[in-house]
């Protein structure tokens, strides 16, 4: 029962600091411009969780794309439109205060325009260029005799790890996440600890690292043609499916981590 008080105590004052930095930021607004988004809206955080959404289903395709190129055929419909999706992001960042080192929201136009310009502008930019039709375009994708070997070619698919940069934002998220969280304590009295969430963090994070580094490793040996003394030739997945290579180079990049053989499958 007194832990049960204890848990109800702690999930109140948590709520309470919240409300009153909430409260303080609504107070605490410098600048007037009525076209300005105020950071604090609904609207603003629903945007940053989509936004947030769409750079982890990014990060999770673009190995993918890499490494197979039915997967980046597959795929080139969806990677067009989030990068016309992230265009308008950096549009709307030009409209949008920010919250500054004093918790002040700064509305002003001025400001937020230099702010955005001497921060994270460059890096979106670099991220959000539309690769994938810029390539096909001038007939990389699909001729692959324009510019030098056929080696060459596919490095230059190389630049789509430019898309990276999104990763930049993705701090965005993380916040959200604490104040769902705290809302969780609130509503059902159940308190995570920091353990189970370092944790988790721990494994989601090991699993995007082994997903890129298995990707990475296949896309590799078919960048040289899979020679014969490859580990995808010796394991014979050459010839397999997309979904089969991808699950060996997964197991592969797994086994590395954690420092246990891999030769060919069972």
């Amino acid at each position: 029962k007194s832990s049960a008080l204890e848990t109800n105590r702690m999930s109140i004052l948590a709520k309470n600091v919240l409300v009153a930095h909430q409260k303080k930021l609504e107070k605490n607004i410098i600048g007037e411009d009525l076209w300005m988004i105020n950071p604090m809206e609904v609207r603003h955080a629903v945007w940053d969780i989509a936004m947030s959404l769409l750079i982890t289903i990014n990060v999770i395709t673009l190995p993918l794309t890499l490494g197979w190129e039915e997967m980046n055929d597959r795929f080139f419909v969806m990677n067009l439109t989030f990068d016309f999706i992230f265009i308008l992001d950096i549009v709307k960042n030009f409209c949008t205060g920010f919250i500054d080192e004093n918790d002040a929201v700064i509305m002003d136009a001025k400001t937020v325009r230099y702010n955005y310009l001497t921060g994270f502008f460059l890096s979106d930019v670099l991220s959000s260029v539309p690769l994938d039709l810029v390539l096909q375009a001038v007939g990389i994708e699909t001729n692959e005799s324009v510019a030098g070997t056929k080696r060459t070619l596919k490095m230059l698919r190389l630049l789509k790890l430019a898309k990276l940069f999104r990763l930049l934002r993705i701090s965005r998220m993380f916040r959200y996440i604490k104040i769902m969280f705290v809302f969780f304590e609130e509503t059902l009295h159940i308190r995570i600890s920091d353990g189970f969430m370092k944790l988790l963090r721990l494994m989601t994070g090991a699993m995007f690292l082994a997903h890129w580094i298995g990707c990475f490793n296949f896309m590799l040996v078919r960048f040289n043609d899979f020679p014969e003394d490859s580990w995808v030739v010796y394991a014979g997945l050459q010839y397999q499916s997309p979904y089969t290579q991808w699950s060996w180079s997964f197991f592969k990049a797994l086994a590395q981590m954690i420092m246990i053989g891999f030769e060919t499958p069972p």
